[in-house]
């Protein structure tokens, strides 16, 4: 190997040295046993990774619902926008959800119902 090689490589190790010790500083981890430095250390990483895997699941729906909010402030109408409107929703689906006549279930009232459930048996 070149000696600037060597040079790159003692400059890395001792650079990844100094912030290992940084990191022990200043979480106090020197003063810990390993099998403490262990746990906490293990603590910290399954922390972090599920602060990522939340942050990448939920935050581009949160930022979604924020920009649909943020429209409907800005034009008063989301549904202009096209943003955050879900398929089924809004008037013309309820109406079309309780049937021709209006009531909820379609217009069937309970004997209706009950005369359904009897000619199924």
């Amino acid at each position: 190997m070149s000696p600037s090689a060597i040079l790159y490589a003692s400059n890395l190790i001792r650079w990844l040295q100094r912030k290992r010790y940084q990191y022990e500083v200043t979480f106090s981890l020197y003063m810990l046993t390993p099998t403490e430095k262990f746990i906490f250390n293990t603590f910290l990483l399954l922390f972090i990774s599920m602060i990522i895997v939340a942050t990448s699941l939920y935050l581009p729906e949160h930022v979604m619902k924020m920009a649909s909010r943020a429209w409907f402030y800005y034009a008063g109408d989301e549904t202009a926008a096209g943003v955050g409107t879900r398929a089924g929703s809004g008037a013309g689906a309820a109406a079309a959800r309780q049937g021709d006549s209006g009531k909820a279930g379609g217009g069937l009232d309970g004997q209706n119902v009950l005369n359904m459930l009897d000619s199924l048996q």
